[in-house]
């Protein structure tokens, strides 16, 4: 006996399951009975169905304008092994809240090598899917070339990086050289004098590094140079933070500021090999999101970015650009972070 709604028996029921990432069960029971599960349980589900193209599904209405029944692409830069994606929790904000709105989601992982393939993917309908309105694309690197492409064929579409880039695409710039200035003014505050950067080397690092020059020189009155202000860059993975924190530490720094979850935690690392107590021997301060930042050993402090608020601005610029149509107007936000204290960033100790 088929136990799916007629509506959906085009769609094998463990076919769903496997793309939600839930039991058969539960998708049975988030078809049939939708208050029966849990929101997230059903959040899954209906992207899963988004997803295989079902036909069918009534998304949550109260959208408003015409743009709930949408389907947006989020798309962001595949994580590789090792490394921590620093936008985990903006996504699962952003994805809870278009649900909310009746918005279907597609996750997209960028690769630069399947970029041309994802673009006909995300345009095309002859693939099998249904039809993107948009795209929210989080991050640079392959993601940020697939925006690219993207804009050129006309997809409305917002980015949210770190980097300004000259690409002409509506924008939400979240301004990590503001939150390096907020974490050496604190460092500074507390009474560090040789304070290091730890930056990935990627197309923000310029930025940051002279940033935090700049910040080294007008807080502190120095000329801030290499020798003075020194910075350390690192290529992604954890075995590459541990390097780069050896290497500060080695110069003698008495605090870092870590530009990446992946160096914060090999900081840590080098300094339990080095027999090293953070904060007391060295103090750490984080710029971005590092996952569960409050609960690992010492909690670290950050400067972060007020997610849920970027979350809604790009919900809000997206749905009102497919609105628009053709029509619609160029957007350019620039987000500065909050400096959350916790227990990793103390004041020097005295030698």
């Amino acid at each position: 006996m088929n136990d799916q709604p007629p509506e959906h028996r085009h769609v094998r029921l463990a076919e769903i399951a496997g793309t939600a990432g839930v039991s058969k069960a539960t998708a049975s029971r988030a078809l049939r009975d939708p208050e029966s599960v849990s929101a997230a349980s059903l959040a899954k589900v209906r992207q899963a169905l988004a997803i295989l193209g079902a036909t069918g599904q009534t998304p949550t209405t109260g959208a408003g304008d015409g743009a709930g029944s949408s389907l947006i692409a989020l798309i962001k830069p595949a994580v590789s092994a090792g490394n921590v994606d620093p936008y985990s929790r903006l996504a699962e904000i952003l994805t809870n809240r278009m649900f909310g709105l009746g918005i279907a989601v597609v996750h997209i992982e960028a690769i630069a090598e399947r970029n041309e393939a994802l673009l006909e993917t995300i345009l095309g309908s002859e693939h099998g899917g249904p039809a993107i309105s948009g795209a929210i694309v989080v991050g640079g690197g392959a993601a940020g070339v697939l925006a690219g492409m993207l804009a050129e064929r006309g997809l409305p579409l917002i980015r949210i990086s770190n980097a300004r880039h000259d690409d002409g695409i509506s924008r939400i710039y979240l301004d990590a050289t503001g939150g390096i200035e907020t974490a050496v003014a604190h460092l500074v505050h507390l009474g560090h004098r040789r304070i290091g950067l730890a930056v990935l080397r990627d197309s923000a690092a310029p930025a940051r590094i002279a940033g935090f020059r700049r910040s080294m020189a007008g807080i502190l009155h120095i000329p801030a140079t290499r020798d003075q202000a020194p910075v350390v860059e690192a290529a992604g993975g954890a075995m590459a933070g541990v390097a780069a924190a050896e290497e500060l530490l080695d110069l003698r720094c008495t605090a870092v500021i870590a530009c990446a979850p992946s160096l914060s935690f090999g900081l840590l690392e080098a300094a339990q090999r080095l027999r090293l107590d953070v904060p007391r021997d060295l103090s750490l301060l984080t710029v971005g999101d590092v996952p569960d930042a409050d609960v690992v050993q010492p909690p670290l402090s950050q400067v972060v970015y007020d997610w849920a608020t970027v979350a809604q601005s790009a919900i809000d610029e997206i749905r009102a650009m497919i609105g628009a149509g053709h029509a619609r107007v160029h957007v350019d936000y620039t987000v500065d972070p909050d400096l959350v204290l916790r227990a990793s960033a103390v004041p020097p100790q005295r030698r």
